[in-house]
C-alpha cells in the first residue's frame, strides 16, 4: 500500500506538469556541474541534480552551508567553467569527503542568498560514500593571474603557484579578512608610476600626460588581489584569525608560502575560504630589528608622533583636541612612544605631530624629554627651543615639528630658524644647525636638519580639489610648500653656516608626486628606493614619510625605514588596545614608519637594512606609444639575463648585460609590441624576480 501510494503521487504529480517522461528523466539526469556554471559570469539558473565531493563545510558564513566540486571522472572537462558550487543549508549535515547526489535549484545574482555567487538552495541531499579523494587544486599562476580569472574558479579548491603577500589588514580584526596580493605588497600608484613624467625619473611638476599610467598601475592592484576569509561571517570574531603566537600580530608584508583554499564571493570581493588541517593557511610574520649603518658620525631619525597631546602636563585636561582621551590612553601612548624613540637612540630626532602648546615645563615636548631622560639617563636628551613660551610662531594649527638632540653628541650651532613667511604652511618647517661633538676639532662637521608636516591629502577645494591624478586632493598646496620649502633652505638655511642639508618629515606625497619632484629639480635627493614604504591608506602602501638631502651628501649618508607602524593592525594602538596595549613595545606606536638616517662626512654609509632587503626591479606601465620603463636597482654588478615573454608563455626577448645596459635595451627593443600583460623576468648569480607589466 505504502509503495502504491508513493507511485500515485509521483504519477499525479507527473501528471499535473504535463507529460510523465521528462519528470523521470530530470529525476534521473546528473548534471555536470560546470555545464551550471558556464563560461560566462553567471550560471544557468533552475533545477538540477548534481554529484559531487563535499570540499568545506561552513556553518558560520551567512549563507550557512557547504562548497561541492566534481572530481575530475565527474567533471565537463572544460577548464574555462567551474566544477563547484556552493550549497546552501543551515546547519550543515555533511562532512568533508563526503560523496553526495543534490537535487536543488541554483542561482546566482545580487539578491540574497546568491549575492551574486552561484548557489544551489532547497538541496535534497543524498549520501553515496561517507569518504572520497578531494578533487585535485586548480593551480593558480601568481604571475599572470587577472581578476577576471576568478571566474572559472569559482567554488573550487585552489593553491597558488607561489607565495602571497599580506597587503593589508584593516578588517582582521572587524570581519576576520586579510587582504593578500598575488605579486608582492600593494603599493600606491603615485609611489612608481609619475603623473606627468614617463619615465618617472623625470622631474616635472605639472600636467597629465602620464595618468593613463597611474591608472593602469591601480587596475592592476586590483587583479592582483583577493581576500583570505576566515570561513566566518561573524563580526569582531574572537579569537582574531591568523595572528602570530607569539607577537599576537600579523602585517602588511607577511606572507603565506603555499596559500590553498576555495575560491568563493562575498560582499562584492573574491576570496579565498580557508581549508582545515595540513591545508590550513599558515601566515609567517617577522617584525624587523632597528635598522643599522656601517660607521658614522651622527645618526638622525624622524618620526610623526601621531597627535602626541599631554593634557595640560599635569595629568589633567583629557580629553584633549586631539590624541588621547584619557591620562590612562595618554601614559600608554606615551610609553610607546619613548620605546621607539629610545630604541632608535638617535643624536638628533625631528619630531611631527607634537601639541602645539609652547616650550614650557609642562608642555608636550618638554614631556617627552622627560620620558627619554628618565629612560635613558639624565641630560640625554633636550629639545631645540623654537622660540615659542606658549606656541610656535608662525604655526596655525593644534600641532608643530620639534626638533630633539643628544647634546654630549651635537652642538647647537646658532637658534633654531623657522619659516616666517605667510600664507604658505599651516605647520612651518623648523630648522636647527648642528656641530657634531668629534674627539678632534678637524674631523668635526655641520649639518643642518629641516623638520616638515606638509598639507594632508584628507581634503581641498577649487585647485586644491583632487584632480583624478593619483595625488590625492591639496596637491597644489602642498606644491606651494615644497617650493617654500626649497626658498628657506637655500635662502635661510644654508647662509647660516652648513653644506649639508637633511630635510625630513611628512611631506604627505608619495615618491613620485609633484612636491618631491620639486625638491628633486632643486637639487635634493631621496636615498630611498620607491619600495621603501612608510604608510598604508586604503589597503595601498606609499611613502610619505621622507629623508630628503642636500646632493653632496650623496655616498655619505644612507637613508633606513624602520617599519614598526604602518604595516601593523589599527587595534594594536594605545586607544583601541586600552589596558591590553603593549607599553613596551615600539610597534603600532604611530600610523607612520619612522625614518633614520646616517651620515658619515669622511667615507661612504652603508645601511644594514638595505642590504638584507637586496635588489630591486620597478616596473612600470606605459602608454601605447611607449617602451617598457624599468628601474633595476641595488644588485651586484654582474650580467643578467632579463627575458619578455606574453602572457600565454611565448619568450618574446631575452636580453643580457648590466642594469644600466638593460634598461636603456628593453626601452629601444618594446615600443612596437602591442597593448597587453607581459612578464619579465630578471635572473643573475644567485637571485630572479619576476614582474608583471601592462603595456596600454
Amino acid at each position: 500500500m505504502e509503495a502504491f501510494t508513493r507511485s500515485f503521487f509521483f504519477v499525479f504529480a507527473a501528471l499535473t506538469a504535463g507529460s510523465l517522461a521528462p519528470v523521470l528523466a530530470q529525476a534521473q539526469t546528473v548534471t555536470p556541474i560546470g555545464t551550471i556554471q558556464g563560461t560566462g559570469a553567471l550560471a544557468t539558473a533552475g533545477t538540477y541534480t548534481i554529484e559531487g565531493v563535499v570540499t568545506g563545510v561552513y556553518a558560520d558564513l551567512n549563507p550557512a552551508g557547504f562548497y561541492i566540486q566534481n572530481d575530475a571522472a565527474s567533471a565537463d572537462g572544460n577548464p574555462a567553467t567551474s566544477d563547484a558550487l556552493f550549497v546552501v543549508q543551515t546547519s550543515p549535515t555533511v562532512a568533508v569527503g563526503n560523496r553526495l547526489r543534490i537535487s536543488g535549484t541554483v542561482q546566482e545574482g545580487p539578491a540574497s542568498p546568491s549575492s551574486s555567487q552561484a548557489v544551489l538552495t532547497s538541496p535534497t541531499i543524498t549520501v553515496l560514500a561517507a569518504s572520497s579523494p578531494q578533487p585535485a587544486f586548480s593551480v593558480i599562476n601568481n604571475t599572470t593571474f587577472s581578476m577576471a580569472d576568478a571566474e572559472q574558479f569559482e567554488g573550487m579548491r585552489v593553491q597558488f603557484s607561489a607565495p602571497v603577500t599580506v597587503s593589508d589588514v584593516a578588517t582582521l580584526k572587524s570581519r576576520g579578512e586579510l587582504n593578500i596580493s598575488l605579486r608582492g605588497l600593494v603599493y600606491q600608484p603615485t609611489q612608481f608610476v609619475d603623473p606627468n613624467d614617463n619615465p618617472a625619473s623625470g622631474t616635472s611638476s605639472s600636467g597629465t600626460t602620464n595618468v593613463a599610467a597611474v591608472n593602469a598601475y591601480q587596475a592592476d592592484n586590483v587583479n592582483k588581489s583577493l581576500l583570505l576569509d576566515d570561513g566566518r561571517a561573524t563580526t569582531n570574531p574572537t579569537p582574531i584569525p591568523y595572528l602570530d603566537a607569539a607577537t599576537q600580530t600579523v602585517r602588511a608584508g607577511s606572507t603565506v608560502a603555499s596559500l590553498r583554499g576555495i575560491m568563493g564571493y562575498g560582499n562584492s570581493k573574491w576570496r579565498i575560504q580557508p581549508l582545515a588541517g595540513a591545508d590550513a593557511p599558515a601566515v609567517v610574520t617577522v617584525r624587523p630589528p632597528v635598522p643599522t649603518f656601517g660607521p658614522i658620525d651622527v645618526k638622525i631619525a624622524s618620526m610623526n608622533v601621531l597627535n602626541f597631546f599631554n593634557g595640560n602636563g599635569l595629568g589633567a585636561g583629557f580629553p584633549t583636541s586631539r590624541g588621547a582621551l584619557t591620562f590612562d590612553d595618554f601614559q600608554r601612548q606615551r610609553s610607546k612612544i619613548l620605546a621607539a624613540i629610545s630604541q632608535m637612540n638617535a643624536d638628533v630626532v625631528g619630531l611631527m605631530e607634537v601639541e602645539n602648546d609652547g616650550t614650557g615645563p609642562n608642555s608636550a615636548v618638554q614631556d617627552l624629554v622627560n620620558g627619554l631622560n628618565q629612560l635613558m639617563g639624565a641630560g640625554t636628551y633636550a629639545f631645540v627651543n623654537d622660540g615659542g613660551a606658549n606656541a610656535q610662531p608662525n604655526d596655525t594649527d593644534l600641532i608643530h615639528c620639534a626638533i630633539l638632540y643628544k647634546p654630549a653628541t651635537v652642538t647647537l650651532s646658532g637658534p633654531a630658524m623657522l619659516v616666517t613667511a605667510t600664507g604658505i604652511f599651516e605647520r612651518p618647517p623648523l630648522a636647527q644647525i648642528f656641530i657634531t661633538n668629534r674627539a678632534t676639532a678637524a674631523a668635526r662637521d655641520t649639518f643642518a636638519l629641516v623638520v616638515n608636516h606638509f598639507k594632508s591629502k584628507a581634503s581641498g577645494t577649487g585647485a586644491n580639489a583632487d584632480q583624478g591624478d593619483g595625488q590625492g586632493p591639496s596637491n597644489l598646496r602642498r606644491k606651494g610648500q615644497a617650493t617654500g620649502l626649497v626658498q628657506f633652505i637655500n635662502n635661510t638655511v644654508k647662509p647660516a653656516g652648513t653644506r649639508y642639508v637633511v630635510s625630513v618629515g611628512d611631506y604627505n606625497a608619495n615618491y613620485e608626486e609633484d612636491p618631491i619632484d620639486i625638491l628633486r629639480a632643486a637639487g635634493f635627493v631621496l636615498p630611498s628606493p620607491a619600495s621603501s614604504a612608510s604608510y598604508l591608506f586604503s589597503g595601498l602602501s606609499g611613502s610619505l614619510d621622507h629623508a630628503v638631502l642636500s646632493g653632496n651628501l650623496m655616498g655619505h649618508a644612507a637613508v633606513e625605514k624602520w617599519h614598526i607602524n604602518a604595516s601593523e593592525p589599527e587595534f594594536l594602538e594605545y586607544d583601541i588596545a586600552g589596558a591590553a596595549t603593549d607599553i613596551n613595545s615600539p610597534f603600532r606606536s604611530s600610523d607612520h614608519d619612522p625614518v633614520l638616517i646616517g651620515l658619515n662626512f669622511r667615507t661612504t654609509v652603508t645601511g644594514t637594512g638595505r642590504a638584507t632587503a637586496g635588489g630591486q626591479i620597478d616596473v612600470f606601465p606605459n602608454p601605447a606609444s611607449g617602451a617598457f620603463n624599468l628601474r633595476i636597482s641595488g644588485f651586484p654588478a654582474q650580467p643578467m639575463t632579463l627575458e619578455v615573454v606574453s602572457a600565454l608563455g611565448q619568450r618574446l626577448l631575452t636580453l643580457h648585460g648590466t642594469a644600466e645596459e638593460l634598461q636603456t635595451e628593453i626601452g629601444q627593443r618594446t615600443a612596437r609590441l602591442a597593448a597587453g600583460t607581459y612578464v619579465l623576468r630578471l635572473s643573475g648569480t644567485g637571485f630572479s624576480q619576476v614582474q608583471r607589466v601592462v603595456k596600454l
